[in-house]
């Protein structure tokens, strides 16, 4: 694998190590981050390749939202408590390892703990939308998300579109907001959905992005690298770059 990104979620932490780490070893590292949004659309995720890992008043930013999302969770271990499902939220913090809280952290707490039999069945259960334990996100709403990595010079491209409700009527308004790309390259994704994200990337001038969405456990995306992207994807997205 000669290149990769490293996208977290609504943070830039260890990007900057990540690129040096990829230049001593040969390996390009996309400086990115995977801003999550709260809307009636869906898990709406937006990627902003080629950001600036230095970039204070976007880290500043992404703290408010991270500040967000761990409020969040902790409302989320009170309400799972008082249901009879004891998690702690030390134990939460401890698997996200400093890193900004969000529900794989909680997932992992509730399969440790033994409330659920895998770690993938505590997102269709405790901690689903329709769950009394759920609490919304605050935060971005999908437009400002891409609009926000554009002001930083990044290349927004919409993250795993499958989770994303009614994509066809929120398309247009994302590219009216800026969109560069949208991943049709995912582990998930059938033939056909990915023939169909290709259809609209064609329609609507967006470059086709891919990714593993590898969170450091193998059950949830793919393992590292193990989806291929044409490297003339990238290509593409930095000559959108440019055009910042």
């Amino acid at each position: 694998m000669r290149i990769q990104a490293l996208a977290d979620h609504d943070t830039l932490r260890g990007v900057a190590e990540a690129v040096a780490e990829g230049e001593r070893r040969g390996v390009r590292v996309i400086p990115a981050t995977e801003l999550n949004t709260e809307s009636e659309w869906g898990d709406v995720h937006v990627l902003a390749y080629f950001v600036d890992p230095h970039d204070a008043a976007l880290e500043e930013r992404l703290r408010w939202l991270r500040e967000n999302r761990g409020r969040r969770i902790e409302l989320m271990v009170e309400k799972l408590n008082a249901l009879g499902y004891t998690v702690s939220v030390d134990r939460v913090r401890e698997i996200a390892q400093g890193g900004s809280l969000g529900r794989p952290h909680l997932a992992q707490a509730l399969f440790e703990a033994g409330h659920v039999p895998t770690y993938d069945s505590a997102f269709d259960t405790l901690i689903s939308k329709e769950s009394p334990a759920y609490v919304s996100r605050v935060g971005l709403a999908p437009l400002e998300a891409v609009s926000l990595a554009r002001k930083h010079g990044g290349v927004p491209s919409l993250a795993h579109p499958g989770t994303v409700i009614d994509l066809e009527r929120l398309l247009p308004q994302l590219v009216a907001s800026g969109l560069v790309g949208m991943e049709c390259y995912y582990g998930s994704h059938t033939a056909a959905f990915t023939a169909l994200c290709l259809r609209l990337c064609g329609r609507y001038g967006l470059v086709p992005t891919g990714g593993s969405d590898f969170h450091g456990r193998g059950d949830h995306g793919t393992d590292l690298g193990g989806v291929f992207v044409p490297e003339e994807c990238i290509g593409a997205l930095e000559a959108r770059r440019a055009g910042n």
